[in-house]
C-alpha cells in the first residue's frame, strides 16, 4: 500500500472506531502527545480515549469525501477531507458536516495521529 492508501484507510478506521465507541483503537493510534481542536474545544489523548469509549452522542454515519494526502516527508503527512457526520444527540439525528485535517507521524514504523482539527460547516 502507498502512504496515501494507508493513511486514508487509517482515517476511515478512526471514524469507524468513533461510531463504535472503540476507545482502544484511539489509545493505540494516537501518540501520547496527540491533540485535537474542534467547535467543542480542545482535547488531548487522555481526554479523547474515554470520551470515545463513553460514546454519549454516537455517530450514526461519517462519510469522508474530498480526501487529499500531503506527504511532508517520509514519516509525516497531513490528511484533509470533508466529513459528513450524522450524530444521535438527545435522541435526535443531527447533521454535522465539517472539514477536517489530521497530522500523521510514523513512529517505529507505525503511523500515529499527532494532531486533528475540525471546522464545522
Amino acid at each position: 500500500m502507498t502512504v496515501s492508501e494507508t493513511l486514508l484507510a487509517l482515517e476511515e478506521r478512526l471514524w469507524q472506531a468513533n461510531r463504535e465507541g472503540d476507545g482502544r483503537f484511539y489509545a493505540e493510534y494516537l501518540r501520547d502527545d496527540a491533540y485535537a481542536v474542534s467547535k467543542y474545544g480542545r482535547m488531548d489523548k487522555a481526554q479523547a480515549v474515554p470520551t470515545i469509549s463513553a460514546n454519549h452522542n454516537p455517530y450514526l454515519k461519517s462519510d469522508l469525501t474530498e480526501q487529499r494526502v500531503i506527504e511532508i516527508d517520509a514519516d509525516s503527512a497531513v490528511v484533509t477531507y470533508r466529513v459528513d457526520v450524522v450524530a444521535l444527540v438527545n435522541g435526535n439525528e443531527l447533521e454535522l458536516p465539517s472539514y477536517a485535517s489530521t497530522v500523521w507521524n510514523r513512529v517505529d514504523g507505525e503511523w500515529r495521529v499527532v494532531f486533528h482539527q475540525q471546522t464545522a460547516l
